[in-house]
């Protein structure tokens, strides 16, 4: 299996969209209208089988400190001060045909990372998804429950059931998810 980061003006923009999106209707009645400028892409045989979004914390404001009480580098990551904006990253709109395909999926995520010198990643997960994260091994620092009223108005309703699944804003240390990195490179 490979992965791919895919931008804006890539010729598989949509295609990486649309399969984000129809994941995102299919499990949460979720229509997702805005998607980070960096896609990441995993492909099997050339079939795209999951997908997510990239945002670099020193880009912009992360979609999941609309939940957080106070400034996301106030947090802690398993009792160490979070770092500067600039090693975090946020991953966002995890996708897969199947769940089989999360671990390649996380250990993409982490390559992707590692190659863009980020030593720390934050997220929004449901339930079910940090349940796969902590069976992984990797160690997640609890930052804020993600509630549907902290999100602005114009998007509340577009988010269909997602937060029926208790989603949390998580954060990790990249380099806990390097074996599984290592075992995709191989």
């Amino acid at each position: 299996m490979q992965y791919q980061l895919v931008t804006k003006n890539h010729t598989r923009r949509a295609q990486v969209e649309q399969f984000i999106c129809e994941r995102y209707w299919l499990s949460f009645k979720a229509c997702l209208s805005q998607l980070p400028d960096t896609l990441l892409a995993v492909n099997d045989h050339e079939q795209l089988v999951a997908a997510c979004g990239l945002q670099f914390a020193e880009q912009r404001t992360l979609f999941s400190e609309c939940y957080l009480n106070k400034p996301l580098t106030s947090h802690d990551i398993a009792g160490l001060p979070m770092p500067k904006r600039d090693e975090i990253a946020e991953v966002g709109s995890m996708a897969a045909i199947s769940a089989t395909y999360l671990p390649t999926l996380f250990a993409a995520i982490v390559h992707a990372l590692e190659v863009h010198q980020r030593s720390a990643v934050v997220f929004t997960a449901t339930r079910y998804l940090q349940l796969k994260l902590e069976r992984s091994g990797i160690a997640l620092s609890y930052l804020a429950d993600a509630t549907q009223s902290a999100l602005p108005s114009e998007l509340q309703n577009l988010w269909g059931d997602y937060y029926q699944h208790q989603p949390r804003v998580l954060a990790g240390w990249t380099h806990q998810g390097q074996p599984e990195a290592q075992a995709m490179a191989c």
